[in-house]
């Protein structure tokens, strides 16, 4: 087992049985005292998890997800700048994917490309799609209703077959050591595929979600551009990013 699937497990039983000690984790994870132990050390610098003695519980504030009614009316202002600028990397003519979430819902108010074809799993894009009279592609599986979202085998069997020239993805947490995060598994392995065909792919993210870490990985930092207000104590020479702050008065 990997430790990408160990730490998994570890949130995953955190999240079911409130809390862990380590010798039930050694014997679920078949592995060493040590290893279980520096994991949850590991785990406990990355805000993943609280420990206390002898075991570890779930840094709750990491992992609650508010409904799409919710994020939607947080941080409002600095989601309307990183949707404008989103919008206007998208040219016309183009295939684009735009994933579920908040920031890539407002995003839509804002495309002006002509001729383009937008694939999406997020319930309200779809809505909005309509309106706007802009060619749209809907992806087929199962609805999680907090992030109204279409995902599973389905959804996935689908894309194998779809190709995109810009993909608009949206993200649950940024951290500089371990890349983009979300909170749900099957919605993971739908952004990352997006993300693996589509030529050029944009993470957006507003502050609130910079130096956050979710339970799932989806995407290493060098495979996406991030389009944020702000990025605070990264490196940026190792990343690819575009700020808000640099060009709002130019879209």
């Amino acid at each position: 087992m990997s430790k990408q699937q160990r730490w998994n497990k570890i949130i995953d039983l955190c999240k079911y049985q409130d809390n862990i000690n380590v010798a039930e984790l050694v014997s679920i994870l078949g592995v060493s005292e040590a290893t279980v132990r520096r994991d949850l050390s590991q785990m406990e610098e990355l805000n993943m998890i609280n420990r206390f003695y002898g075991g570890a519980k779930l840094n709750q504030l990491q992992y609650d997800e508010p409904p799409m009614l919710i994020k939607t009316s947080t941080n409002s202002n600095e989601k309307k700048l990183i949707a404008r600028l989103a919008a206007n990397m998208i040219k016309d003519n183009q295939m684009v994917y735009i994933d579920a979430g908040s920031t890539t819902y407002e995003m839509l108010n804002y495309i002006t490309a002509k001729n383009i074809t937008v694939t999406t799993i997020g319930v309200a894009h779809m809505n909005k799609l309509v309106q706007m009279k802009i060619n749209t592609i809907v992806l087929g599986g199962n609805l999680h209703w907090q992030t109204e979202a279409i995902t599973g085998n389905q959804t996935l069997k689908q894309l194998e077959d779809l190709y995109f020239d810009v993909a608009f993805i949206g993200v649950n947490g940024i951290h500089e050591q371990v890349g983009l995060t979300t909170s749900n598994e099957q919605e993971a392995s739908v952004k990352k595929k997006a993300i693996e065909h589509s030529h050029i792919s944009y993470a957006l993210a507003d502050s609130s979600k910079v130096n956050i870490l979710n339970a799932v990985k989806f995407s290493d930092l060098d495979q996406v551009i991030i389009i944020s207000d702000a990025i605070e104590n990264f490196d940026l020479s190792k990343i690819k990013y575009m700020l808000t702050s640099e060009i709002k008065n130019k879209i």
